[in-house]
């Protein structure tokens, strides 16, 4: 434990004088910046007034005006519907609506009036979530977690580049030693990172006993996957433009994030999907999938130990010694 611990700290040093390093600790003040000040609290609503020409049926808080070309002026500068009439019916002339908008507008325009739906609120004391506040566990997830995998490659390029890989490969060391020492010093910075992005933009009031084992366990994920990979170069430039398509395979659980609806079944093998849902329900509360993210992150640390565990012993230190 002690030369791990040792180990640990050579790599914190190391790390002080890297450049990714101080990048990530800018980035982190950025995306606080972005999240309080930046990002509005909520989306703007798609409230629109209507404007007609030539349209015989009333359409109450409807304003009329005098031409067609009247009607797309004001749809073109101040967020209207238009409705023009003419020989082959209504054209509606609009700023660039959805479809649910549109249907909307058309159902209130034929006068038909929208049933009553029944509702049933499963929890009335939940509020939503301000949308900026919403896309934190996004930072937290894509950013915070990924330390592991940059810096943890990054210095296994330098250690091969100044020569240092030489002197781990004689060293008593060995392959497990090095994994578990680089592992727990991103575990740990990747969790520090996590819980400062989460202070400063949700605050304290958090389930921390399931945030903290959710930043440690997913940035050792990372990091061990980040290992893993970085053995596969030996120098930085094709290793940093090859990885962003790693990192943004990784990233796709966002759409399902930030669109719900669409969550294939393929979407959930990917390690930071149940990562970044848990993240969601530790922070603004909720039950998360317990089982099923356990399951999922222990299965991928499996994965990604074991990986890293043969690409580092046969692709970078090997000649050394065995742990």
């Amino acid at each position: 434990m002690k030369g791990i611990l040792l180990l640990c700290v050579q790599d914190f040093k190391r790390l002080l004088t890297n450049a990714l390093f101080w990048v990530l600790a800018g980035t982190l003040v950025v995306m606080v910046l972005v999240v309080d000040l930046a990002l509005p609290k909520k989306l703007a609503p798609e409230e629109f007034g209507i404007v007609t020409y030539n349209i015989s049926q009333t359409i109450p808080d409807a304003e009329v005006m005098d031409s067609e070309e009247a009607v797309r002026e004001a749809v073109r500068n101040n967020d209207k519907i238009g409705l023009i009439g003419g020989t082959d019916g209504i054209t509606v002339v609009h700023p660039g609506l959805s479809e649910k908008t549109l249907n909307a507008v058309m159902l209130m325009f034929s006068g038909a009036s929208p049933q009553t739906i029944p509702v049933e609120v499963l929890n009335a004391q939940s509020e939503a979530i301000p949308f900026n506040l919403h896309m934190s566990p996004l930072f937290i997830c894509f950013e915070a977690l990924l330390t592991g995998f940059i810096l943890g490659g990054a210095l296994m390029l330098a250690e091969r580049e100044d020569g240092t890989v030489n002197a781990l490969r004689i060293s008593p060391t060995g392959t497990a030693r090095y994994l578990i020492s680089k592992s727990l010093l991103f575990s740990v910075i990747g969790t520090i990172y996590a819980a400062l992005i989460c202070v400063f933009t949700v605050g304290f009031d958090i389930s921390w006993g399931i945030f903290v084992p959710l930043a440690f366990f997913g940035t050792m994920i990372f990091t061990l996957i980040g290992l893993a990979y970085t053995t596969l170069f030996h120098e930085m430039n094709g290793w940093f433009f090859s990885m962003v398509l790693l990192l943004g395979i990784n990233m796709m659980p966002v759409i399902s994030y930030t669109t719900p609806a669409f969550s294939p079944l393929w979407m959930k093998f990917i390690p930071s999907y149940p990562i970044l849902f848990a993240f969601e329900k530790a922070v603004f509360g909720g039950a998360p999938e317990t089982l099923y993210t356990i399951l999922s992150m222990a299965s991928w640390l499996i994965i990604s130990y074991l990986a890293a565990t043969l690409m580092v012993s046969k692709l970078f230190l090997k000649g050394g010694r065995k742990a």
